[in-house]
């Protein structure tokens, strides 16, 4: 099966299928000004970030480097960056654009997210507590901060608009009311966490889904020694000798042969050109039964502790 490098979205523009995942991977400026560059050497044209990611003025930084120098044109990035949730009402949804254009040190963001579901209050805190602990929540409905975003395209701030973490009953809500359609919907998905019914209604709707921690996140700092690694699972490791290829991108292949776009991360250089070594092999319908037989339901990211808002999506 030919899997193509870039996929079209609805609104008209392509999306890179693989993508340069950012969270939690840069421990400083210096660091980052080593991995994007690294990223683009390899051939990412995609960089996945966001506010609450706190990398947004390091990529900023490094691809003005970059385009600057003349190695690359601002043209042949795809930036996606997502709007968090202390900043769903309209307005702050609006400057969080804002302020994202002016880290990123661009004129327009490829794809702009509303990153969760949930509205907490307005707030500095990235998650705003009282005082016994609880999560501080406001009364704000995703379909406005929606329509503060499809303004941001209007105005020519943000080229495409999408959804991340919501589940069939809150993006059918969006796209009942909504000017425009979401493009995208950015989930967490792997072998061991197919979200099939959701990704089928996706590709019913016409969104591209696209895959936080499409090999499980092995790195997560929050990983058990005694949890499952997806990457060590037997029926990958085992793909992937048959191609000669590494069980992440075999587990990667998986992702693109759905029609997904893929988002890992690394800063390790070999690992990052690996991960998007992943257009010169084929698995079989034999392979990719077996890995969507590995589904296990497995979510890492799972937000509990927002789990008293009304709009939490599992």
């Amino acid at each position: 099966m030919e899997v193509s490098q870039s996929i079209k979205l609805n609104s008209g523009h392509e999306m890179p299928t693989i993508g340069l995942g950012t969270y939690t991977m840069f421990k400083d400026q210096a660091d980052m000004l080593t991995v994007i560059p690294a990223a683009i050497d390899a051939g990412y044209r995609h960089i996945d970030t966001a506010t609450v990611y706190g990398t947004e003025t390091f990529i900023g930084e490094a691809l003005e480097q970059m385009i600057s120098s003349g190695k690359i044109r601002r043209e042949e990035i795809f930036i996606t960056c997502k709007v968090w949730n202390t900043c769903h009402q309209p307005d702050r949804a609006k400057a969080s654009v804002e302020q994202s254009l002016k880290d990123l040190k661009t004129e327009y963001i490829d794809m702009v997210l509303i990153h969760w579901p949930m509205a907490y209050a307005a707030s500095d805190e990235l998650v705003p507590k009282d005082e016994n602990g609880d999560v501080m929540y406001a009364d704000v409905d995703y379909v406005d901060t929606w329509k503060a975003l499809e303004e941001c395209v209007e105005g020519g701030q943000v080229k495409s608009i999408g959804l991340s973490n919501f589940n069939i009953e809150q993006i059918t809500r969006v796209c009942d009311s909504a000017k425009i359609q979401p493009s995208n919907l950015q989930v967490e998905l792997n072998a061991y966490l197919n979200n099939k019914k959701l990704a089928d209604w996706c590709e019913e709707k016409g969104i591209v889904v696209s895959c936080y921690a499409p090999l499980s996140s092995p790195g997560r700092f929050w990983k058990e020694s005694a949890d499952l690694n997806l990457i060590e699972d037997e029926v990958v490791v085992k793909i992937a000798e048959i191609h000669k290829k590494t069980a992440a991108q075999v587990a990667l292949r998986f992702l693109l042969q759905k029609g997904y776009v893929a988002l890992p991360k690394s800063a390790n250089p070999k690992r990052l050109a690996e991960n998007i070594d992943v257009y010169d092999f084929n698995l079989s319908v034999d392979e990719m039964a077996e890995l969507d037989s590995l589904n296990k339901d497995l979510r890492v990211y799972c937000e509990d502790y927002a789990k008293s808002s009304p709009y939490f999506p599992f």
